[in-house]
């Protein structure tokens, strides 16, 4: 898979998750490359509707989205003059962070540290980057290790692999009546080859569908990376259909 195919697969994903958890927020023109919305936040002058341009750029995930305010009255620490926002998210870029995570970081901002508008005269300061500890809660802290979680989303497919392996082993040896685990359940293969083919298949095809039912929640949770997750979600979609064919064959 080429970088521009992980790329769209990518932008592909991170289109459903934008839809899900950042509402009011649409592309922008045929590509999924900029998005634009609206922030409602509370001001002095009470609340106002900030409209927001993000631009994810061709590199991402390896690269961050930019984040800038369309309205250039808005008065913040973290706001350049340009409109360009300074959020810790993007300051301290991972790959497996989402666009989604970005605009929340930035709701969650203006709410610790409310934005002003521009009436009468108003210095604006140099703008700076929030700290993650500054703006983080301590759940949000708890996620930033998540390399722990996808070496055990890792270690679960490899063990599913193994137990793969074991039942069709079995079944070549050709042996009588075996015992062989899934998931905790005894399936008691029958002495007729045929149909121990067909219930291996059939216990291999429900694997693969939890596979990819556990990979998709990782994915929209932000604990596995759209790399890991586009490489992961070819090779098992593959093998789903593989086993579906030989199921009907069957």
């Amino acid at each position: 898979m080429s970088k521009n195919q992980i790329n769209e697969l990518a932008l592909a994903r991170e289109m459903q998750l934008m839809f899900n958890y950042a509402k009011g927020f649409a592309p922008i023109g045929e590509g999924l490359n900029k998005w634009q919305g609206n922030i409602e936040i509370d001001t002095p002058e009470g609340k106002v509707k900030i409209p927001v341009e993000v631009l994810v750029p061709l590199k991402f995930p390896l690269y961050p989205p930019r984040v800038i305010l369309q309205d250039k009255s808005i008065i913040h620490p973290n706001v350049e003059k340009d409109g360009n926002v300074l959020l810790q998210i993007t300051h301290e870029w991972k790959p497996d962070k989402h666009v989604y995570q970005v605009i929340k970081a930035l709701e969650r901002l203006f709410e610790k540290v409310p934005p002003k508008t521009t009436s009468g005269k108003v210095t604006r300061q140099k703008a700076s980057v929030q700290t993650w500890e500054t703006v983080a809660t301590p759940s949000q802290k708890k996620v930033e290790d998540i390399n722990e979680t996808i070496s055990e989303l890792q270690k679960k497919i490899r063990k599913k692999d193994d137990e793969i392996r074991k039942l069709r082993a079995e079944v070549v040896k050709g042996s009588d009546e075996k015992i062989s685990k899934i998931e905790n359940l005894d399936v008691l293969l029958p002495s007729d080859k045929k149909q121990s083919e067909k219930i291996l298949l059939q216990a291999q095809s429900v694997a693969l569908a939890d596979l990819l039912s556990t990979l998709d929640e990782k994915f929209k949770d932000g604990e596995i990376s759209p790399v890991d997750f586009a490489k992961l979600y070819r090779r098992y979609t593959k093998e789903m259909y593989l086993t579906s064919k030989n199921l009907e064959q069957s």
